[in-house]
This record gives structure tokens, C-alpha cells and sequence, in this order.
């Protein structure tokens, strides 16, 4: 069975799963919330500490897999039907943030326009990524901590002198509808409260773990917080206007006046952990399928996805506002039910298999009748020593 050190897990949450965020979500997050962006993110992010934070519970009360957990309750059967509609889910989740990395990719790091096709070696990346199974997450984890923290916190310091944070005055602006419309058309970029939901049963549970865990994501959604205050600090009601705030949050900076961009190594590096983090959901698809069918080599749901992908690619190639409308406005339903209920219900579930559990309650009945007896036995001799005297 695949393993995760539960440290690595801390730094996905950390390090990895954030950078996701700071592409497109931004200007598109400021087209709603306006100078109220903050709230809005910070909404997404209680939201989702708070799904985390139920499934750690869970980790506690059980050492077995998701699957292990719907199979006790509702069969094989129903099992592998729910693991198939989350392949489905995650591949689909797979589809925006991968639209958004290679219009990243082919407009901000080419100076020429690219090819269609330029993008192709990511999706070997991802087929070989999804073969290897969860260790892999693992060591995506540990080479995405130094290299996003550094990264990050070097542009961030670049763009700290030049923004004024009273462009974020006063709060509450946008109204209440603006929040809450950024906070609900922002969850597609909002699903990684599913990902610990699958990895119940692959890392060994420690003493204060969900602490580790939800400090870590407290960390991660800090750095997305202070990414999102500095751009809106410095463009005001131009974020709109700004894509990829990433490329253009710290091009003002004159430090390397003489070097010319030399944030690009650092924009770069952060462009690397998010092909890391594009190729999270996609395993976790390939891990569905697998569980639903251990039969099935790896290979096979590997090439599959990663064939799909790449034939989206080219298919949506010049409609990438249709399918962030899509997301955002029609298919949050989706994210809600899956990324959210899901693991929040998962609670309910049977803890032990029904077998198991008939094993518990016969020995209970058994130790609860010889417990009886024995009483019984302690009665009577009490009444004999009675007569006696």
C-alpha cells in the first residue's frame, strides 16, 4: 500500500496546493469582492479548514481507507460507485487549472507566441506521475517546500514596497453579495478538503496530527492571503485587468534594474510547483480507479487521463473564459457536493466491517452473559452463607 509521512501531507498544504492560486484566481476574485477580496478568500479558507479539520477527526476514530469505510457501510458495489464518480469529479476538477497553467506557460514565459502543442510535455509528466502512485505526492511535497517558500516569499518582498494596502479601505465595499459571490464562484479553486479524504489509510497517524496538518494549511492560505492583499495594493481597481498577477506583482521593483526580470527565475519556480500541483487531482484519479479495480494496472488509467487531458487541451484551446464561466457559475453544485458534504458526511460511516462487528458484539454478549452468571453464582452464595448462619 502507498504511504505518506504525515509530514509530507503538511507540506502540500503548505507549499504545494497554494500555488494554485496565485495565477488567474486573483484577478478573477477581484472582478466580485472588489477591494473585499480578503474576505472572500478568507471565507473559502474557513470553509475549507473546516472540512480538513472533520476529516482529521476521522483519521483518529479509524485506520482504514475511504473505500474501506463505504464498503462497510453500503457494499462493494456502492464503493466502487462512488470512486468512480470521484475519478470523474477529480478529472474534471483537472480541467480549469490546467487550461489556466498553459495559458500561464504559453503567454507569460514564451516571448514568442508558441505552438498548440507546446504544452505536451506536461502531460508525459503527468502519465509518469500517475504511475507511481501515492509515494509520489510525497515527493512532490518535499521538493515543492523550499522551492515554493523561497520562491514566494522573494517576490513578495519585491512587491511589498510598492503597494499601498489602503486601496483595501473600507471594508465591506463590495457588499455583502459581492463576498459571498467571490466566495462561491471561487470554489473551483477550492477542492483540496477532498485530497485528505482519499489519503485516509496511507500515512500513519501521529499524536497531534490534525494540529500539524491545519497549522500547515493555516500557513499556506496565510501566504495566498498577504499574495492577494500586496496585488490588489498595488494594482487597485486595475486587478481586474491584470492576469496572472504572478508575472506582474513584482515587475516594478528596481533591485534588478541592471539584471533586467530577474523575478522570472523566481516566477518560474513557482510555475514548476504548479505543474506539481496540476498533477495532485490526477493522481488522486488514477488512485480511485485503481481502488475500485486493483485488478487494473497503473499504466493503463495513467495514459488514459493524461490522453484526455491532452485532447481537452487542443479542443478548448481558445475557450478558456467558457470553461471558467462553466466552473464558476454553473458547476459550483458540484464542488459542494463532492469536496465538502462528502468528506463532512463521511463521519457517518461504519468504522469496522460488518463481520467484524457481529465478532465484537458476539464477544460483548458473551463477556455480558458470563458477567451475568457470575453474579448469579456470587448471589447464591451469599444466600447459602446466610442460611448457613
Amino acid at each position: 500500500m502507498d504511504k505518506l509521512k504525515l509530514r509530507q501531507i503538511c507540506f502540500l498544504f503548505a507549499a504545494v496546493l497554494p500555488a494554485a492560486k496565485l495565477l488567474i484566481y486573483p484577478s478573477t476574485l477581484s472582478y466580485y469582492a472588489k477591494n473585499d477580496l480578503l474576505l472572500s478568500a478568507a471565507l473559502n479558507f474557513l470553509l475549507e479548514g473546516a472540512v480538513i479539520a472533520l476529516v482529521m477527526l476521522l483519521a483518529q476514530k479509524t485506520r482504514g481507507t475511504f473505500f474501506s469505510l463505504l464498503q462497510n457501510t453500503f457494499g462493494q458495489a456502492a464503493a466502487r460507485a462512488v470512486y468512480l464518480l470521484l475519478a470523474l469529479f477529480l478529472l474534471a476538477s483537472a480541467v480549469l487549472p490546467m487550461l489556466e497553467q498553459k495559458n500561464f506557460v504559453t503567454q507569460v514565459l514564451y516571448e514568442n507566441v508558441p505552438s498548440v502543442l507546446s504544452f505536451i510535455p506536461f502531460f508525459a509528466v503527468c502519465a509518469f506521475a500517475c504511475t507511481k502512485g501515492l509515494k509520489a505526492l510525497g515527493r512532490i511535497a518535499d521538493i515543492a517546500l523550499p522551492v515554493f517558500a523561497v520562491s514566494v516569499a522573494v517576490l513578495l518582498l519585491l512587491a511589498a514596497p510598492h503597494a499601498d494596502l489602503g486601496a483595501l479601505q473600507p471594508p465591506g465595499a463590495a457588499g455583502a453579495r459581492g463576498i459571498f459571490t467571490g466566495t462561491l464562484f471561487s470554489l473551483p479553486w477550492y477542492t483540496e478538503c477532498l485530497f485528505p479524504l482519499l489519503l485516509l489509510g496511507h500515512f500513519d497517524h501521529e499524536r497531534g496530527a490534525a494540529w500539524k496538518v491545519l497549522l500547515s494549511f493555516a500557513a499556506g492560505a496565510g501566504a495566498v492571503l498577504l499574495f492577494l492583499a500586496l496585488f490588489y495594493g498595488i494594482f487597485a481597481e486595475l486587478t481586474i485587468l491584470t492576469q496572472y498577477p504572478l508575472a506582474h506583482i513584482a515587475k516594478y521593483t528596481t533591485v534588478f534594474t541592471t539584471l533586467g526580470r530577474a523575478d522570472f527565475l523566481f516566477i518560474f519556480a513557482v510555475a514548476l510547483v504548479c505543474i506539481f500541483c496540476l498533477c495532485i487531482p490526477l493522481q488522486l484519479c488514477v488512485h480511485c480507479v485503481r481502488e475500485a479495480f486493483p485488478s487494473v494496472p497503473p499504466a493503463a488509467p495513467a495514459v488514459a487521463v493524461s490522453a484526455v487531458l491532452l485532447i481537452l487541451s487542443v479542443l478548448l484551446n481558445y475557450s478558456f473564459n467558457a470553461v471558467q464561466t462553466l466552473c464558476m457559475r454553473y458547476a459550483f453544485p458540484a464542488y459542494l457536493l463532492f469536496a465538502y458534504a462528502l468528506p463532512a458526511l463521511s463521519l457517518l460511516l461504519h468504522k469496522t466491517p460488518p463481520q467484524a462487528k457481529a465478532r465484537q458484539n458476539g464477544r460483548r454478549r458473551k463477556k455480558n452473559s458470563e458477567a451475568a452468571a457470575l453474579r448469579q453464582a456470587r448471589r447464591r452464595e451469599k444466600r447459602r452463607s446466610k442460611e448457613l448462619l
